[in-house]
């Protein structure tokens, strides 16, 4: 599990992430959400049938949410969620 912060997720960008064999970089896609799995190709462990061969790095990201620490942040973020309506809860009662 790779923590990436609220901004990351929602932005995307690259981020290194340690392997078996050190550091790799990581692919972030803009809307990434928490508990989402990430691929890292042929940087995971070497195959036991076919030389040379590796398997895939699954790598499952949690995204951290910001304490607000000041007024400003709490404003930036009441701003952020006016631009940004939606309710993640929408669906939750259809499933009922």
């Amino acid at each position: 599990t790779v923590p990436v912060s609220a901004t990351e997720a929602a932005l995307g960008g690259k981020i290194e992430v340690p392997t078996i064999d050190g550091r790799a970089l990581l692919k972030i896609p803009p809307g990434t959400q928490s508990g989402q799995k990430l691929r890292l190709r042929e940087k995971g462990v070497p195959s036991a049938t076919r030389e040379g061969a590796r398997g895939d790095e699954i790598v499952e990201i949690t995204v951290t949410v910001p304490m607000p620490r000041d007024e400003r942040t709490k404003e930036l973020l009441r701003e952020l969620a006016k631009l940004n309506p939606e309710d993640p809860r929408a669906d939750l009662w259809t499933k009922v």
